[in-house]
């Protein structure tokens, strides 16, 4: 709309007709600003050129002064930085909850059971009373009837695995398995010939007899009599002994050396530079050399000195 602007020639006065097409015509183009300040806010500064119209246009002042709050009630928008924050902090809370809810059911449901020690084997040292020891199937309550029941048990065991060979036995002696020193049989088994001066046996054997004879059956197995090193080892049966084995010892801070012969053929066990302990098998009982029925000669030597064996292992066994 173009305004014309006042003239110092008078006009002639307006019709009513006139004046409210003008008020139509002011009415719509204050419309028309009012839309285009609200989209753009750089419009607001034609604002000027409306209040140097004319009376008429005046009056629509208000309605341009009354679009101005639209504009201004757009609601701010809040930092995008603070929306992303609120968000995070929402996780992390939910996040935090839950890892307390699985703890807090977990922490009972994986807890170690404390299970009560095994009574297999019990200790009692209540004050004022004996200890109790309960082992492998026997009780004791003092040193010795342990003692005594741990004999009696391995007596079992030996008796078992004598029974089992078939030693011919007597009560010639009685060894002690737990000994550093042993009889060559677990068992007492009869003795043929003992030692010292005697008649020759057969006519074949000295009458000197350096050592005693023991006759458990043939075959039967010949242990060491105590712990050592293997010296010798005869496999042939040339006489004398025979098949034989000499084995080295040091007892009681002394030398010692035992002797067996007669061994049974191709029967020893061990070899020459071997170490042995005490009731180790080294060979077999047999009948070879100078021997006129199956035994075995032991003979016990102190610095290369025969002694009488039977007397030397009662002593040391």
């Amino acid at each position: 709309m173009t305004l014309t602007p006042p003239s110092d020639t008078p006009s002639a006065p307006l019709t009513r007709r006139a004046l409210r097409e003008q008020e139509r015509a002011a009415e719509a183009a204050s419309s028309r600003r009012s839309v285009v300040r609200a989209a753009d806010p750089d419009v607001t500064a034609a604002a000027p050129v409306v209040t140097a119209a004319a009376p008429v246009v005046r009056a629509a002042a208000p309605v341009l002064t009354a679009a101005a709050p639209a504009a201004a009630t757009r609601p701010a928008r809040a930092p995008r930085w603070k929306a992303a924050v609120a968000l995070s902090f929402a996780a992390l809370l939910a996040a935090a909850t839950s890892l307390s809810a699985i703890e807090t059911s977990d922490s009972f449901a994986y807890a170690p059971e404390v299970q009560a020690a095994p009574a297999a084997q019990e200790l009692l040292t209540a004050s004022g009373t004996g200890a109790s020891v309960l082992r492998d199937g026997y009780q004791a309550t003092t040193p010795e009837e342990l003692a005594a029941a741990k004999a009696a048990a391995r007596a079992a065991e030996v008796a078992a695995k004598v029974a089992s060979i078939g030693f011919r036995t007597a009560s010639t002696y009685t060894n002690n398995p737990d000994s550093a020193v042993q009889w060559p049989f677990p068992v007492g088994v009869p003795i043929s010939d003992g030692f010292g001066p005697r008649s020759s046996p057969g006519g074949i054997g000295s009458t000197n007899h350096k050592g005693v004879d023991f006759t458990p059956g043939q075959g039967k197995p010949i242990s060491a009599v105590a712990s050592g090193v293997v010296r010798l080892v005869n496999g042939s049966d040339n006489g004398g002994l025979g098949v034989y084995v000499v084995v080295d010892h040091v007892i009681d801070g002394q030398n010692v050396s035992s002797w067996y012969g007669h061994m049974l053929s191709g029967s020893p066990v061990v070899t020459e530079g071997q170490a042995v302990v005490v009731g180790q098998q080294l060979g077999s009982v047999g009948n070879t050399g100078t021997s006129t029925g199956a035994h075995l000669h032991l003979e016990i030597h102190l610095d290369n000195t025969p002694v009488d064996p039977i007397a030397w292992l009662t002593a040391h066994n």
